[in-house]
């Protein structure tokens, strides 16, 4: 299992860099300019560290002026701001960005600007892919269990609906390339579409492995001949008979099934494992779009917390890792003086950077092909 920061401080300074990276300052030029988007998306992932509701991470924030310190608060928000900055900062598209961006900072060279470097795709050697469920109350199992259908007899099966989470994972370090949120129960079969297209532009997997819930000629055809990926599915979904399956794909899983790879898909349960260790089994949400955007942070701060050991590799740096991470304010002015409202144009894109958006392209058209 990778190592994961316990420090509140250190995440919060990740997050705090990444919001940087990915957010404007502010959320409009009129705006009252109280707290930055960053910081607010820091605090946002305080909460989510630490477990804790609205009311209570401000509470703990007013308890702990070192923490605010950090973050260069000069007061502490209010629990509705918050809840507003939740709507507006934990949008899909602004998650995959906030995924590449760990991607990109855990791959960084010694000698890349964390200011200026563009988002240079990295070519992950194994990714894995699945599915796992969160329960929507927090009931015990004990329970549920103690719930009687009739007199006498437990209940020990319930039958509900749950929040269900699709990750694609990278099988060398857990760091989570990519999300797709939703309700189940529903099988997985139809997920990988969905679940491809919520991956961070900037990492590109040679094998992908999946298990049986992912079985489908569909499946393969979208991951070997439109995506480019190896696909490592077994071929035993549903009922299968003696016969070997009629497709190409499925025929070559069936005769020439590399089982020492496929034994890697242990990791996307590790980090299945580590979501659930950290965050808990259940959602405190209550809506289904909540619902959806308290996963996908989940995701984040998962990724944030593995960030946290990522200055061991970058010892070629005279200073901290994570004091590159606090971008002076100067650092986030333009050469002419103005206030960066957005990224910075990124012109020099390498190869697989452009490998990258290929695959976002292909994705695009295999959806209209679909249709």
């Amino acid at each position: 299992m990778s190592l994961t920061s316990k420090s509140p401080r250190r995440v919060t300074a990740m997050a705090l860099g990444v919001g940087r990276r990915v957010l404007p300052r502010y959320g409009h030029r009129f705006s009252r300019h109280d707290f930055t988007l960053p910081q607010l998306f820091a605090v946002l992932v305080l909460r989510q560290f630490t477990r804790n509701d609205y009311r209570g991470i401000v509470a703990m924030l007013i308890d702990w002026p070192t923490l605010c310190s950090d973050m260069q608060l000069a007061k502490v928000p209010h629990f509705t701001t918050l809840q507003k900055a939740e709507r507006r900062l934990l949008r899909d598209a602004l998650i995959r960005r906030m995924l590449a961006q760990t991607v990109a900072l855990l791959h960084r060279h010694p000698d890349t600007s964390l200011e200026t470097s563009p988002l240079i795709a990295e070519a992950i050697d194994t990714a894995a892919a699945d599915s796992t469920g969160f329960e929507l109350d927090g009931a015990s199992r004990y329970f549920v269990r103690r719930k009687a259908r009739s007199p006498g007899l437990y209940q020990t099966t319930t039958y509900r609906r749950f929040a269900k989470l699709g990750v694609v994972a990278d099988c060398d370090n857990h760091l989570i390339l990519g999300t797709h949120a939703t309700m189940g129960p529903r099988p997985d079969v139809d997920q990988l579409l969905p679940l491809m297209g919520g991956m961070c532009v900037n990492a590109v997997p040679q094998r992908l492995i999946a298990d049986a819930g992912y079985d489908s000629e569909p499946n393969h055809i979208l991951l070997r001949e439109y995506l480019n990926i190896t696909s490592l599915i077994p071929a035993t979904a549903g009922r299968p008979t003696l016969k070997l399956p009629t497709g190409k794909w499925r025929y070559l899983m069936a005769t020439a099934f590399d089982d020492e790879t496929y034994g890697q898909r242990w990791q996307v349960e590790t980090v299945m494992f580590m979501l659930k260790r950290h965050f808990g089994s259940a959602l405190t949400s209550r809506k289904y779009q909540t619902r959806r955007r308290e996963m996908n942070l989940r995701a984040v701060t998962h990724n944030l917390m593995i960030l946290r050991f990522a200055e061991l590799f970058y010892r070629a740096f005279l200073t901290p890792f994570l004091t590159h991470l606090f971008l002076p304010e100067q650092g986030l002015r333009n050469p002419a003086g103005q206030q960066r409202d957005r990224d910075p144009p990124r012109d020099d894109q390498s190869d697989a950077a452009s490998a990258a958006t290929g695959i976002t392209m292909l994705l695009t058209r295999f959806l209209r092909c679909s249709k």
